[in-house]
């Protein structure tokens, strides 16, 4: 009876460690609950958030299939599938919400346009001539020199909702845009696309390693073996690169080896004693390599090439660092 005490009591304080490691390993964030909200599921439904906002907002305005929209809305929705973190969808809520609302604001101007012309052309017109519509506050306000329009053609026109200012031009008896005021419009367009692309431009070179990165992450001194006589005890490139390989497994945003950022042309390799990064030495002894990620899961990566060098003598000591900077890679053949 007393055993059977025993075993119940030492199999419940073994439940109770368990539980606590769970739950202090769900408290650091290595891992969730099936069925919770993950940072990145709550960054992914804020992004479906503004997409279905843009979707609503284009019908309300019935621009919604006009295939600048359709095609814009497309590619919003393309990127969002494949972020993987919540910064990159950040960023894409950021630059496709403003392009997304600057083409549905374009089409809802050039429906308006459309419907101005639509009435102008209705009724008899000159040979030539030049008319100006503008809204200014709540009223609109038609310059018509030439007494061109009629007033049943200005009452329809003052019964649009019109808030930009353009130049109509008579020609062989048809109205058509002078195009100053959309000139504007489309500069500024122009400008917020450029802004994105600039945006875009840059997270893809952080990636790719040809643009600094800054972010937390752990950085990893790699050390041979202590008064190391045999070939075995010395880091090898095929070590590193098996390092490399776990960390990108792993989710690392960037990562840099003796200073040397990686890319998707590096090489590791090594020379006799020296080991080259992208065709350079690096110091050893330790290898130091920083990678930007999660730091607990990058770490965690780590156990089984970690406990295969020790069997060789070779040490790995793991930092996590709550900011770490790796240097662009600017050297490399466009």
């Amino acid at each position: 009876m007393l055993k059977k005490s025993g075993y119940i009591l030492y199999t419940a304080v073994i439940l109770i460690i368990l539980l606590n490691i769970i739950l202090f390993l769900r408290i650091l964030g290595v891992f969730y609950f099936p069925g919770e909200i993950t940072p990145l599921d709550r960054a992914s439904q804020g992004a479906q958030s503004v997409i279905e906002y843009s979707e609503e907002l284009a019908k309300s305005y019935g621009v919604d299939e006009q295939k600048s929209v359709t095609d814009i809305l497309a590619r919003f929705k393309y990127e969002v599938e494949k972020a993987n973190n919540a910064e990159e969808l950040a960023s894409l809520m950021v630059d496709y919400g403003r392009q997304t609302q600057d083409i549905i604001f374009r089409e809802l101007q050039q429906k308006r346009i459309d419907k101005v012309f639509k009435i102008i052309n209705s009724q008899n017109l000159p040979k030539k001539g030049k008319i100006t519509i503008a809204r200014t506050a709540e009223q609109l306000k038609i310059l018509d020199p030439d007494q061109i329009l009629t007033n049943k053609t200005r009452e329809k026109l003052e019964g649009l909702t019109f808030n930009q200012t353009i130049e109509i031009q008579i020609k062989d008896g048809r109205a058509s845009l002078v195009s100053t005021g959309d000139f504007f419009n489309q500069v500024d367009f122009l400008q917020t696309k450029l802004a994105s692309l600039e945006r875009q431009l840059k997270l893809i070179s952080q990636k790719a390693g040809y643009e600094p990165l800054n972010g937390k992450g752990i950085i990893i001194n790699v050390y041979d073996k202590d008064n190391n006589l045999e070939k075995m005890g010395i880091v090898h490139d095929a070590d590193i690169r098996n390092i490399i390989n776990e960390l990108v497994i792993a989710g690392a945003r960037g990562i840099e080896v003796g200073g040397q950022r990686l890319t998707v042309h590096s090489a590791i390799r090594c020379v006799g004693p020296t080991i080259l990064v992208n065709n350079k030495p690096i110091s050893v002894n330790p290898i130091i390599i920083k990678a930007v990620g999660e730091p607990r899961t990058l770490a965690s990566s780590l156990d089984i090439v970690r406990k295969q060098l020790e069997n060789f003598g070779i040490e790995i000591e793991v930092v996590a660092e709550d900011n770490i900077r790796l240097n662009g890679q600017k050297n490399y053949e466009r």
